[in-house]
């Protein structure tokens, strides 16, 4: 790993999403780049003609330089880490995807405010749609949690084949935090399977994949994200870590909506990987 990206709108969410992102660098030797996206405004004539150029250059130059303070004062007291810090202006979305695909980064670690009856911003929608669509794995994070706290990780699985690079990914994930792998199939109505079927299905995965420190699981439920929701409390477990086929139309893993489902309404971080 030598590239870890944070998008932040200095946010506590965002602050939440940095404080985890310095503790694997600090863990892999990583460089952190940590990257505002300023959206600014648009003024527009009845005619909906963009008079974006409009602002004046001391205004724009003005508001980059708040911009750039915020950024130093987020990192001024953090030792050991190489920080690059940068600020783009436009979508977020889209320059956030933009920077992930330019440098080749390892690993996207961002804040989410999760579901909410208010207009999502920044840590909101966007995080979704990064989950969706990035190239690189993603971690979403709601509430505080350093590095050494991450104990025990559940692993969403449907047991289905051609799963090297995203198990390999996992593994590497438990490698650097050191935690104890929970393997659980979520048994829903919709694609029930007996236990039986299950569990030499699960047994086949743990050693096609030669995983340790592992536990396999069964957890019957009516929807996948409440199955993990409810799994990953029942067990105190510290993250979920799940695969997506995002926005291939391909049959899903964990379909899309899926894991914003699951980024909107889980307390512990989420950890998200786009199978091609």
């Amino acid at each position: 790993m030598k590239k870890v990206l944070v998008p932040t709108d200095f946010s506590s969410e965002s602050k939440n999403a940095f404080d985890l992102a310095v503790d694997f660098c600090n863990k892999t030797g990583a460089a952190l780049h940590l990257l505002n996206v300023a959206d600014l405004p648009v003024a527009s004539d009845p005619m909906g003609t963009n008079l974006h150029s409009y602002f004046s250059p001391d205004l724009i130059k003005q508001l980059e330089d708040t911009l750039k303070e915020k950024l130093n004062a987020m990192t001024s007291e953090v030792e050991g880490v190489r920080i690059e810090g940068e600020i783009v202006w436009g979508n977020p979305f889209g320059g956030i995807s933009k920077y992930i695909t330019e440098n080749d980064v390892d690993l996207v670690i961002m804040g989410t405010r999760g579901a909410s009856g208010v207009r999502e911003l920044f840590v909101g929608s966007n995080t979704e749609k990064v989950v969706r669509h990035a190239e690189s794995p993603v971690i979403a994070v709601k509430e505080p949690i350093r590095l050494d706290e991450i104990k025990n990780i559940v692993f969403g699985n449907e047991l289905e084949s051609d799963q090297e690079e995203l198990v390999q990914r996992v593994k590497e994930l438990q490698n650097i935090v050191g935690a104890e792998l929970h393997v659980v199939r979520v048994n829903t109505p919709a694609r029930f399977k007996r236990d039986a079927e299950i569990w030499h299905e699960l047994e086949s995965f743990a050693s096609k994949y030669s995983l340790e420190n592992y536990t396999l699981n069964i957890f019957n439920e009516y929807h996948e994200d409440q199955g993990l929701i409810y799994f990953a409390e029942k067990i105190g477990a510290d993250m979920i870590a799940l695969g997506t086929h995002g926005r291939s139309g391909l049959r899903h893993l964990y379909s899309g909506s899926i894991a914003e489902d699951i980024v909107n309404h889980a307390k512990r971080p989420i950890w998200t990987y786009i199978i091609r």
